[in-house]
Protein backbone atom coordinates (compact mmCIF):
# COMPACT_ATOMS: atom_id res chain seq x y z
CA UNK A 1 0.00 0.00 0.00
CA UNK A 2 2.64 2.47 0.77
CA UNK A 3 4.09 1.84 -2.36
CA UNK A 4 0.89 2.94 -4.56
CA UNK A 5 0.61 5.93 -2.38
CA UNK A 6 4.31 7.00 -3.32
CA UNK A 7 4.19 5.77 -6.71
CA UNK A 8 0.78 8.17 -6.83
CA UNK A 9 2.51 10.92 -5.11
CA UNK A 10 5.22 10.77 -7.91
CA UNK A 11 2.51 10.78 -10.85
CA UNK A 12 0.50 14.23 -9.48
CA UNK A 13 4.43 15.88 -8.82
CA UNK A 14 5.38 14.67 -12.35
CA UNK A 15 2.04 15.49 -14.13
CA UNK A 16 1.83 19.21 -12.18
CA UNK A 17 5.38 19.64 -12.84
CA UNK A 18 4.36 18.63 -16.54
CA UNK A 19 1.85 21.13 -17.20
CA UNK A 20 4.00 23.74 -15.45
CA UNK A 21 6.92 23.87 -18.30
CA UNK A 22 4.39 23.74 -20.83
CA UNK A 23 3.53 26.88 -22.60
CA UNK A 24 -0.01 28.35 -21.88
CA UNK A 25 -1.30 30.74 -24.79
CA UNK A 26 -4.46 32.32 -25.39
CA UNK A 27 -7.09 30.99 -28.19
CA UNK A 28 -6.86 34.13 -29.89
CA UNK A 29 -2.69 33.18 -31.01
CA UNK A 30 -3.52 29.30 -31.12
CA UNK A 31 -3.44 29.64 -34.70
CA UNK A 32 0.40 29.81 -34.37
CA UNK A 33 0.89 26.77 -32.24
CA UNK A 34 -0.16 24.40 -35.22
CA UNK A 35 1.44 20.52 -34.73
CA UNK A 36 2.29 21.76 -31.06
CA UNK A 37 1.04 20.21 -27.63
CA UNK A 38 -0.24 23.47 -25.27
CA UNK A 39 -2.61 24.49 -22.95
CA UNK A 40 -4.82 26.87 -24.64
CA UNK A 41 -6.64 28.84 -22.37
CA UNK A 42 -9.67 30.85 -23.76
CA UNK A 43 -13.33 32.22 -23.18
CA UNK A 44 -16.38 30.10 -24.39
CA UNK A 45 -18.49 32.03 -26.76
CA UNK A 46 -20.47 28.58 -28.05
CA UNK A 47 -21.10 25.17 -27.09
CA UNK A 48 -22.85 22.41 -29.97
CA UNK A 49 -23.56 18.93 -29.79
CA UNK A 50 -24.29 17.06 -32.71
CA UNK A 51 -27.17 14.79 -33.68
CA UNK A 52 -23.71 12.31 -33.93
CA UNK A 53 -23.42 13.48 -29.62
CA UNK A 54 -20.49 15.18 -30.63
CA UNK A 55 -19.85 18.54 -28.80
CA UNK A 56 -17.71 21.49 -30.45
CA UNK A 57 -16.48 24.09 -27.80
CA UNK A 58 -15.98 27.20 -29.91
CA UNK A 59 -14.04 30.43 -28.83
CA UNK A 60 -13.85 34.08 -28.64
CA UNK A 61 -16.69 34.02 -30.88
CA UNK A 62 -19.39 32.01 -32.32
CA UNK A 63 -19.02 29.51 -35.76
CA UNK A 64 -17.59 30.33 -38.08
CA UNK A 65 -15.82 33.16 -36.61
CA UNK A 66 -14.28 31.32 -33.65
CA UNK A 67 -10.59 31.69 -32.68
CA UNK A 68 -10.57 28.29 -31.78
CA UNK A 69 -12.20 24.92 -30.96
CA UNK A 70 -12.32 22.24 -28.51
CA UNK A 71 -13.28 18.42 -29.83
CA UNK A 72 -14.85 16.22 -27.81
CA UNK A 73 -16.60 13.21 -29.99
CA UNK A 74 -19.25 11.06 -28.17
CA UNK A 75 -17.10 8.06 -27.97
CA UNK A 76 -15.16 9.51 -25.13
CA UNK A 77 -17.59 9.76 -22.75
CA UNK A 78 -16.31 12.77 -21.68
CA UNK A 79 -18.71 14.68 -19.32
CA UNK A 80 -19.23 18.69 -20.69
CA UNK A 81 -21.72 19.32 -18.30
CA UNK A 82 -19.19 22.24 -16.41
CA UNK A 83 -18.66 23.90 -19.66
CA UNK A 84 -21.27 26.73 -20.92
CA UNK A 85 -21.19 30.25 -22.73
CA UNK A 86 -18.92 32.49 -20.58
CA UNK A 87 -16.75 29.65 -19.03
CA UNK A 88 -12.85 30.28 -18.71
CA UNK A 89 -11.52 26.91 -20.21
CA UNK A 90 -7.91 25.46 -20.26
CA UNK A 91 -7.53 22.53 -22.23
CA UNK A 92 -4.79 20.52 -22.83
CA UNK A 93 -3.36 18.85 -26.54
CA UNK A 94 -2.17 19.28 -30.05
CA UNK A 95 -3.69 21.78 -31.99
CA UNK A 96 -4.36 20.78 -35.56
CA UNK A 97 -6.34 22.89 -38.25
CA UNK A 98 -9.89 21.87 -39.62
CA UNK A 99 -10.99 23.83 -42.35
CA UNK A 100 -8.89 26.47 -41.16
CA UNK A 101 -9.90 26.53 -37.63
CA UNK A 102 -6.88 25.23 -34.80
CA UNK A 103 -8.90 22.55 -32.71
CA UNK A 104 -7.13 20.51 -30.15
CA UNK A 105 -9.30 16.77 -30.08
CA UNK A 106 -10.49 15.90 -26.45
CA UNK A 107 -10.25 12.13 -25.64
CA UNK A 108 -9.48 11.88 -22.22
CA UNK A 109 -10.56 13.72 -19.11
CA UNK A 110 -7.44 15.33 -17.69
CA UNK A 111 -6.97 17.05 -20.82
CA UNK A 112 -9.67 19.60 -19.73
CA UNK A 113 -7.23 21.13 -16.51
CA UNK A 114 -9.53 23.85 -15.96
CA UNK A 115 -13.44 25.26 -16.48
CA UNK A 116 -13.56 28.78 -14.34
CA UNK A 117 -17.05 30.66 -14.48
CA UNK A 118 -16.10 34.80 -14.35
CA UNK A 119 -19.95 36.38 -13.41
CA UNK A 120 -18.59 39.31 -13.51
CA UNK A 121 -17.55 39.80 -17.05
CA UNK A 122 -13.56 39.86 -16.22
CA UNK A 123 -11.20 37.22 -17.01
CA UNK A 124 -11.06 34.04 -14.55
CA UNK A 125 -7.36 34.51 -12.25
CA UNK A 126 -4.72 33.40 -14.62
CA UNK A 127 -3.36 29.85 -13.83
CA UNK A 128 0.08 28.46 -15.16
CA UNK A 129 1.92 31.75 -16.63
Amino acid sequence: MKTIIIFFALFVFASSNLFAQMDTISSKDAKHYIGKTVVVKGLVADKFISRNGNTFINFDDKKPNQSFTIAIFEESKIDVSSISVGSWVLVLGEIKEFKGTPEIIVSKNEQLISVNRSDDGKPAPESGK
